[in-house]
């Protein structure tokens, strides 16, 4: 059946076009009769308008966009994406906005600003280049709304949500500390990408902060492939770390396929600490630092919305916690590796028999 248009409602009604269009939108130069009459018509003949060209009218998309400056294959294996997305969905759809979803390497957000494709987006502050940071602090300067999920290379006006990761990365080292761990390895993401550095980072300061010595930093890519390759290298290298630090979960479960493969497992022949806390990382037994990844993207949202709507904003900072679960070593014992080519375990009693077996 053909489309009900405005012009039929005025061809029906005898009225002008213009005044049908100001009646549906309660214009109240349009006298009360005639806009019950307008409404009561278009509900009848089933009209319903025309989004596009509402949105050329309005100067509105009418939806908003989250841009991830990740690959397309990336993005959609990692669930960190996805309960992300789940929480800017849920906001989105409470206050009318559907998502336009973008991944890839290298976005160009000003195209999506200044064409209109969206009314605002969301992206990821902490992935962010310097160049893009100001490409978007300029969009927004001119009346662009924009939200950043995780915390850029430097202070900006930008509605930002972020973690602190240092509370749950200090209780993932306090444990180990006390589990009887003294050296470990942080596996963190590609070199180019600030918040791979600034998690290493982390885990370094906090692991020293508890007399573990990090004996090396690996970067390169954030992927299971990635922590699955670094694995199987540090095994065939017999590096003496007992715990293994990585810069997201994804990593991890590749280092714990690593072990599985060799014959091995965590705890018992080296500690695996996760970050993110994905769903998969419960289903494993994956020891990790949990941040609130849902309550990023809701809080994300709500913060786009209210740049959308010119409302003041304040940067929102969510905790990290730890959460022991199974791959970090229990009280009263300590992981040890590549100890005459073998690796073994043997339960101590405190640090000084423990300094000893290092010996």
């Amino acid at each position: 059946m053909r489309k009900v248009t405005l012009q039929d409602l005025a061809d029906v009604l005898g009225v002008a076009r213009s005044t049908v269009s100001r009646a549906l939108r309660d214009d109240p130069q349009i006298s009360g009769v005639t806009r019950t009459r307008v409404r009561r018509l278009a509900a009848e003949a089933g009209y319903h308008p025309n989004a596009a060209a509402r949105a050329l009218t309005h100067r509105a998309a009418g939806v908003v966009g989250l841009v991830l400056p990740r690959s397309a294959n990336f993005v959609f294996a990692n669930p960190y994406f996805t309960e992300l997305l789940e929480g800017i969905a849920s906001v989105a759809e409470a206050v009318g906005f559907p998502i336009l979803l973008s991944a890839s390497p290298t976005p160009d957000y000003e195209r999506w600003l200044r064409e209109g494709r969206v009314d605002g987006l969301v992206t990821l502050g902490s992935s962010l280049s310097e160049h893009d940071l100001e490409r978007l602090e300029a969009l927004a300067a001119s009346g662009a709304a924009v939200a950043l999920v995780g915390e850029p290379t430097r202070p900006t006006d930008l509605r930002v949500v972020l973690c602190d990761e240092r509370p749950g990365i200090d209780q993932a080292c306090a444990q180990l500390a006390a589990d009887g761990h003294e050296r470990a390895v942080v596996v963190a993401g590609p070199a180019d990408a600030p918040y791979a550095r600034n998690r290493a980072s982390s885990w370094r300061s906090a692991a020293e902060a508890h007399g573990l010595e990090v004996l090396q930093t690996l970067l390169g890519d954030d992927t299971f492939d990635a922590g699955n390759e670094a694995a199987r290298a540090l095994l065939r290298s017999r590096a003496a770390a007992s715990a293994w630090l990585f810069g997201n979960d994804m990593m991890a479960f590749g280092a714990l396929k690593a072990l599985e493969e060799a014959g091995l497992r965590a705890p018992d022949h080296v500690a695996v600490i996760g970050f993110d806390d994905v769903m998969p990382s419960a289903l494993l037994g994956l020891s990790t630092v949990h941040q609130p990844i849902r309550e990023l993207g809701t809080q994300a949202m709500h913060g786009l919305a209210a740049a959308i709507r010119h409302q003041p904003h304040h940067t929102v900072t969510l905790v990290t916690r730890f959460v022991p679960r199974h791959t970090n070593a229990g009280a009263g014992a300590v992981r040890c590796a590549a100890l005459g080519g073998r690796y073994r375990s043997r339960p101590v009693q405190g640090r000084q028999r423990r300094s000893a077996h290092h010996a």
